[in-house]
Formats: C-alpha cells, structure tokens, sequence
C-alpha cells in the first residue's frame, strides 16, 4: 500500500476551478489561520508586477467585493493612478479594510477623472460572478473612454458571456477557472495572456473544511415537499442496521424523503426511525430482483439520488441485481458503497457519483489506488472516489483531489461507512455534483465525530452521529444563512 506521501502527485495539482470554489477554498484557508489582508496584499503585487511597463494614466475599476479590495491595495502602490468604485462601500470586511486604508480620492461613475485612461485595471467582479454585467457595473464599464488596455483581476468581467472586458492580461489567482475556458478546454479570447499566481493558501486550504459548506444550498420559504429531493437507499439482507444508518445520514442532509429498500425477513428485524420510508420489495432474504425499484426511481417526481451497498451481502445473485440497477438508473447520481463495489467492472458507463473502498475493497476493485485517475479522467465533477480510512482521500477528475483529516479517532467504529455513504446520497439528493457532495460530506463527517465525543464521550457508536450532522451543517462560515455571491445583477 502506497502512503499518503507518494500521492500528492494525484492529490495537490490545482485543479480547473469552478468559479464559487476560490471563495470556498478562501474560507478554508482563514480557518486554518491565513491572514486574508496579506493573500489580498500578494494579489495586489501580482497585479502590479503585471502592470510593469504599462501605459499611463491607470485606471483600477473597484467593484463591491474582494476583487475590489485587491484594486484597492494595488492602488496604495501606485502612484499614478485613478481608483473608480461602483460602490460605496465594500461587501466583505477585508476589503473594506482595504478601501479604508486608501488615502487618495475615490471616484465614481458620475465623478470619472478628467484624464482618459491608457491602462485599465479591472477589479469589478471576481471568479464568482455569471452572467452578463449588469447595473452600475455594465454602466462604468460602457462609460470608460478611449480604447485602452485592460489587464484583468482573477477574470475579465463579464468573461463568457458575450459583454465583458478584453483583457491583454488576466491575473488569475491559484488556480484556472473554468468560466473562462470554452468546451474545448481553450481560453476565452477576453482573458488574453493568462498568469496564474499563488496568493499564498496553506496547502490544506485544498482539502475537506469549514468553506466547503459554502456548497450547502440552503432552504426557502417557498418550497415544498419533495423540491429538496427523495433518496433511495438500497442494501440489507444479511446486515439490517446499515441501510437505516445510510437512511439517518442522508436525511440529516436536510433532503426531504428518504426511502429504505431492503429484503423483507430484514425489514422485520429493523427498528424504523421514524424519518424513514420503508420501500418494500419481493425479496425475502437477500436483493435479486431490482425491477419495482427502478420503476420506482422513475415514478412521479422519482428519486434524485440512490445508495447502494449498506448492509447488501454479496451473494452473486445479489451482485446481479446491483449491477442491473446501476445500468436500468443512468441519469440518477448514486453512491455506491461496501459489498455493491464488486459489483462494477471497472467505471460503468451509465454511473454518475461516487465509490467508497476502504483500501481492501479499492485493491479487489482495481488493483491500486494509482489507476483512479485514469479510471474517471475527463468527468468534470460527475466521477468521484473516496478510499476511506483514517484519513480519506479523495479523488475527482483532472486534478480535484483532497485529504481528509482530524475528527475523533472513535469514529473508526463500524457503521461510520454507512453514515458517510448517506450524506453524500442525502447532498446528491439536494443536487450538489458527486465533486461537491463527497467533500462536504468527509468535513460534515468529521466535525459531527469531534461534537458527539465531546458531548458523549468514547463509548459514541454509530446511532449517535446523526444528528450531529446536522449540527456540523450549521458550523462554519455560512452557519444559518446562504451565502452572499459577487454576481453582476447585485451590482
């Protein structure tokens, strides 16, 4: 078995970010202590170096947020230069601090400085915005004059999406983002030149933490029964405890229904949270025939996510059924969890979601822990594998990767892989991407161990987790409340 060490290769190239991912790889790297106003001061210098030989009068173009903030420490070194804000003040409080720490005149759309611009910094709008710009932010961009050249902080504004800035130049932080690369995996024309410099994250930013809930999508006044999702969970026979603790899991995601599929005689057996829908099936012992579960996954508004594996035994029949199901399901993201696994043959075609070995099951699986690149390469966010164990690597395409570590040492108990195959069913129910269920999940798994040891004590077993999932979900930067995205209609 490899170490962790000989993996960084798989684990610490960054990868093509999607675009919230530098704010919630951000938020990781405050918690693990980062000072935010110097990752904003190395921004700033980036910038300038990029501005080196640039034609003067500069012009930097401050939007409300922390893009505007690096325009702002860019200006306080420079000394020929106009700062423009949209805004009156900042969103967030490190670039607040960086406006206030400006001494120079601020201008603004209605006060533009006398002289026409050579040099356009733009600091409008950052990675996570979509979408064309819109109100004060498409009013300065359409009233700067002259034609002068535009360098880009972190992207171009409005990259993509047919009215934005052309940059000769775009600074971009960390790592690519991929709201400026085609379906082709070619640069947007409008980003120019691409620089990718380092603001200086701990490399533990790149792994499972606090920023990650930044993927949580919250709940709403308006909704109704069944929008935040339906899981099915498909497993027992042998095992009846497994299927509930996947069950527990997944509804304390916050989805709405959660419905457990497993053979009769098992059923009987099972002492039913309340929370939980028993979906009966024929079989008495163990699963062989899928055909009611995959109608049910396709009747009414149908399920949004399946678990397979918790407690299911691996009778070949068994195996048969598992395999039939996975290929009778192919648009409905799964987890596929314990015996399930040698069920697959490789990466089956129809399979979206993630694969939980534990490093036994990875070896019968493929073999060794270096051919899962190759195995989900070129799926985006839609392929996923957690080799489990007192630290979990996860592995995702094209570079995603992450480590995850800590938590309380009891967690290494039975049942805690059930547990973690719910939660990522119950985030795939809710519609987050295999990528970003499977690393909300470890960190959520993590941080319920931490509380229910702290509050139990070690004789914690596997029931007692669940509800401090839930508690984990409102532990972090979002806590209760979503979370405020740089978009060009907030302008």
């Amino acid at each position: 078995m490899k170490g962790l060490e000989d993996w960084d290769v798989v684990m610490r190239p960054r990868w093509i970010m999607a675009p919230h991912e530098s704010a919630i790889l951000d938020a990781n790297a405050k918690a693990l202590g980062a000072d935010m106003d110097e990752l904003m001061m190395t921004a700033a210098e980036h910038l300038a170096n990029a501005l080196d030989g640039a034609p003067r009068p500069i012009w930097i173009l401050c939007g409300p947020g922390n893009n505007g903030g690096d325009g702002f420490r860019l200006a306080g070194m420079l000394e020929e230069c106009y700062v423009i804000s949209t805004h009156q003040t900042q969103k967030t409080t490190v670039a607040q601090r960086a406006r206030d720490d400006y001494e120079r005149e601020i201008y603004t759309i209605d006060n533009l400085p006398t002289k026409t611009p050579s040099t356009i910094v733009d600091c409008l709008l950052g990675a996570g915005s979509y979408g064309k710009p819109r109100g004060d932010i498409l009013r300065l961009m359409e009233s700067i004059p002259g034609r002068p050249q535009v360098l880009a902080c972190d992207m171009p504004t409005g990259c993509g999406s047919g009215v934005s800035f052309n940059a000769f130049r775009t600074v971009t932080f960390e790592a690519p983002k991929s709201n400026m690369i085609d379906s082709q995996g070619r640069l947007l024309p409008e980003v120019g030149d691409l620089f990718v410099a380092p603001v200086g994250w701990p490399e533990e930013a790149l792994d499972p933490g606090p920023g990650d809930l930044l993927r949580y999508p919250h709940p709403t006044t308006n909704q109704v029964k069944g929008d935040r999702g339906r899981v099915m969970i498909v497993g027992g026979g042998p095992y009846h405890g497994a299927p509930l603790l996947a069950g527990m899991a997944a509804a304390r995601m916050g989805v709405d229904l959660v419905h457990v599929a497993m053979p009769i005689n098992a059923a009987q057996k099972a002492k039913w949270p309340s929370g939980l829908i028993y979906e009966k099936i024929d079989d008495e012992d163990i699963i062989t025939d899928v055909t009611s579960l995959v109608k049910r996954c396709f009747a009414g508004r149908g399920v949004q996510s399946i678990v397979i594996g918790p407690g299911i035994g691996d009778d070949i029949a068994t195996i048969g059924a598992v395999k039939m199901l996975i290929k009778s399901t192919p648009n409905i993201p799964k987890v596929i969890d314990a015996d399930a696994i040698k069920a697959l043959d490789g990466w089956p075609p129809e399979l979206i979601g993630v694969v939980t070995p534990h490093q036994k099951e990875l070896q019968n699986w493929v073999g060794d822990i270096g051919a899962v690149p190759k195995l989900i390469e070129n799926s985006g966010e839609k392929r996923v594998v957690i080799r489990t164990g007192p630290e979990d690597l996860i592995i995702g395409s094209a570079g995603r990767g992450g480590i995850g570590k800590g938590g309380n040492p009891r967690m290494a108990m039975g049942g805690t892989g059930d547990l973690l195959a719910g939660c990522i069913g119950g985030l795939l129910g809710l519609g987050l991407s295999p990528w970003a269920a499977s690393r909300l999940a470890v960190h959520l798994m993590r941080v319920a161990g931490d509380f229910a040891g702290k509050e139990i004590g070690p004789g914690i077993v596997a029931d007692d987790i669940p509800p401090y999932l839930s508690r984990a979900l409102i532990t972090g930067p979002v806590l209760l409340h979503p979370p405020e995205e740089e978009v060009p209609s907030s302008s």
